[in-house]
């Protein structure tokens, strides 16, 4: 299984070396991130910590595409039960389309991978669990993006009040095994001060839709617009930006 993986990943970036950039519809200002900037965040449930998020971004090259590699890694612990969660974006430097993807969760003892190729008009995605394999074609268009490249995503996204901005959203990890496609709404939610372990910072709010549910995420204004607190009313999770210092899993 670990050998068919690594060669679909293979093909992923082969497939990609000839491909063009899409033409996203979206407002983006694309902040200068330095190259192997690396962000923690502590993750609460409720009131209590129950692990922590670390994005890591870097500069690479897919062929000729200009392109962020995106590392996000989740350590966290529900009662007993140990989660791992790594996922591998990699997206377009310029439109921040999303060219590539791969996920592995572990949540004790059983593992879930994922490899998400996306192409012009389709998203192959290879999903794989407990010995049941699952391979599918999910349509693409140019307001499609990952996931997991989200947070990223409303660093550069620009939006004014009063008028959101729509994208569907690909989860190739989830329910349906095998991946699923939703619509969403970005809106912009006005200018906060927020504080949390990292420090006082000047922030925008951003709010992401989708279908009933609804995510807050606070970014700097200033900098290179980093995520600083990330908040799900529907599920209790809080995420907030840790001091650059501190790597501790909680």
């Amino acid at each position: 299984m670990i050998k068919r993986l690594v060669f679909f990943c293979i093909l992923v970036l082969v497939v990609q070396c000839g491909k063009k950039d899409l033409q996203s519809e979206l407002s983006l200002s694309i902040p200068s991130v330095p190259d192997g900037e690396t962000n923690t965040y502590r993750i609460m449930a409720l009131n209590d910590s129950i692990g922590t998020y670390t994005t890591i971004l870097e500069h690479t090259w897919i062929g000729e595409v200009p392109a962020f590699a995106l590392t996000l890694i989740t350590h966290s612990t529900t009662g007993k039960v140990a989660t791992l969660d790594s996922s591998f974006i990699y997206v377009s430097r310029n439109k921040l389309v999303p060219l590539s993807s791969f996920r592995f969760i572990r949540i004790g003892s059983v593992l879930t991978t994922t490899a998400a190729n996306y192409g012009p008009g389709s998203v192959a995605v290879s999903t794989y669990r407990a010995g049941e394999e699952k391979q599918r074609l999910l349509p693409y268009t140019p307001k499609t993006f990952d996931n997991d490249e989200l947070t990223f995503l409303g660093r550069a996204l620009r939006l004014e009040p009063n008028k959101p901005a729509k994208l569907t959203i690909l989860s190739p990890m989830g329910h349906p095994f095998g991946g699923s496609v939703r619509e969403a709404e970005f809106s912009y939610g006005g200018n906060e001060m927020v504080t949390v372990p990292a420090g006082s910072f000047d922030c925008r709010k951003l709010v992401l839709k989708t279908g009933v549910s609804e995510v807050e995420m606070w970014y700097e204004k200033s900098g290179t617009k980093r995520l600083i607190r990330y908040r799900a009313p529907s599920t209790g999770i809080t995420m907030e930006l840790l001091p650059a210092h501190i790597t501790k899993q909680f």
